[in-house]
C-alpha cells in the first residue's frame, strides 16, 4: 500500500514539474520526449529550475502537511494561501486561486472569499484527500469544504471530488474499471455536463483517433470540462507510465495541472516503482513528500487537551520549514 500511496503523491508531483515548462504553449507531439525542462524564457514559469513544481503542488503541499498531523480545518488551510499570497510566493497562480486570496486579505473572510469559476485549480486537492481518508463518505464533505475556499463551481465540485474517488478505489482495489465508474457515478451525480464530457472523452478514445485530433476535440484549456476530461483520455489511451507522461507534458494549455492528474493516475495504479526513478531523483522537495505519503498512510491522531493543558492556537510554521524556500537545487 505505500507503495501506491508514494507513486501517487510523488507521481502527482512529478506530474506537475514535467508540464510545467509547457504550460498556456500550443500542444507539440512530433518528437515526445520525457525530462524536466525550462520554460522559455518570458513564460511565467521561467524562473523555475527544471524539476520544480507549480502552485498545484504548493497546494498539495500545504493540504498534506495538515491532513498527516490530522490537524485538517479549512481555516488553517485558508491562513496557509493566504500567507503565500502576501508573500508573494504562488508560483505562477491560478487566477480563481489568486482572486480568492485577494478577497481574503480585503475582507478578512477567510471561508467566504471563494470564486464561482470553473478552471481547474484546485483539483490537485484530490490528491492528500483521497490518500488521508479511507472512509470516502466522510472524506468528501470535507474536500468540498476545501475547494470551496478558493472556487465554488460546481463542475470543480465534481471534477475534484470525482477524481479523489478514482484515485481512492483505484489504490484500494487495484481495479481501474471501477476506479474510473467512480469518477463517472460522481460526475453523473453532481454535474451532468462534465459526465457527458467525461463519456465523450472516453467514447473519442475507444475510436483510436490520434492524440493532436482528440485534444482539439476535448479541449486543453485550464477548465475542468477539459482538463479532466483530457486526463482521462490520456490515462486510457497510454498504459505506460513514461509514455502517458510524456504525451500529457507536450499537450500544452494546462499541461501542468494535467500532467499531475496522471503521474497521479499512473503511481496510484503501478506504484512509485513504476514511475522514471531518474526523474524521481530530481524531483523538487522529492523527501518530504515520500515522508509526507507515509504520514497520509496513517495520519497521527490529534491530541486532545487536558484540563491542566488547555488547547492553544496552532500556529503556522516557521518560514526554514514552511513551502517557500526549500534550498533545493537540481543535481
Amino acid at each position: 500500500m505505500l507503495n501506491k500511496y508514494k507513486g501517487c503523491l510523488l507521481g502527482a508531483v512529478l506530474g506537475d514539474a514535467l508540464g510545467m515548462p509547457g504550460e498556456t504553449t500550443v500542444s507539440r507531439f512530433i518528437g515526445v520526449t520525457l525530462g524536466f525542462k525550462r520554460a522559455y524564457k518570458g513564460h511565467p514559469n521561467h524562473d523555475l529550475l527544471p524539476g520544480q513544481y507549480t502552485d498545484d503542488s504548493q497546494l498539495i503541499l500545504i493540504a498534506s502537511r495538515l491532513l498527516a498531523e490530522a490537524s485538517w480545518d479549512p481555516e488553517t488551510y485558508a491562513k496557509e494561501l493566504l500567507r503565500t499570497y502576501n508573500l508573494n510566493k504562488f508560483r505562477y497562480p491560478d487566477g480563481t486561486t489568486y482572486a480568492a486570496c485577494k478577497r481574503m486579505k480585503t475582507t478578512d473572510d477567510l471561508i467566504g472569499s471563494g470564486v464561482y469559476s470553473d478552471s481547474a485549480g484546485c483539483i490537485s486537492l484530490a490528491v492528500p484527500f483521497a490518500l488521508a481518508y479511507k472512509d470516502r463518505k466522510e472524506m468528501a464533505p470535507k474536500l468540498l469544504e476545501a475547494c470551496s475556499i478558493t472556487h465554488t463551481h460546481p463542475g470543480v465540485y465534481a471534477a475534484t471530488l470525482g477524481f479523489a474517488l478514482l484515485l481512492n478505489t483505484l489504490i484500494e482495489t487495484e481495479n481501474t474499471a471501477a476506479a474510473y465508474q467512480a469518477l463517472l457515478t460522481a460526475a453523473q451525480n453532481m454535474d451532468q455536463d462534465l459526465a457527458a464530457r467525461l463519456n465523450n472523452a472516453i467514447r473519442i478514445e475507444g475510436t483510436g483517433m490520434p492524440i493532436d485530433d482528440a485534444l482539439a476535440a476535448i479541449g486543453n484549456s485550464s477548465s475542468v470540462y477539459h482538463t479532466l476530461p483530457l486526463a482521462i483520455f490520456l490515462c486510457k489511451r497510454y498504459d505506460i507510465p513514461e509514455e502517458l507522461l510524456a504525451y500529457a507534458s507536450a499537450c500544452g494549455g494546462n499541461a501542468d495541472t494535467l500532467t499531475l492528474l496522471c503521474g497521479a493516475f499512473a503511481g496510484a495504479r503501478y506504484g512509485i516503482a513504476a514511475l522514471p526513478q531518474e526523474l524521481i531523483t530530481q524531483l523538487e522537495r522529492k523527501n518530504e513528500f515520500e515522508i509526507l505519503a507515509e504520514k497520509l498512510l496513517d495520519p497521527k491522531k490529534p491530541e486532545q487537551p487536558t484540563a491542566a493543558e488547555p488547547k492553544t492556537e496552532t500556529k503556522s510554521q516557521e518560514e526554514p520549514e514552511s513551502i517557500y524556500d526549500s534550498g533545493w537545487e537540481p543535481e
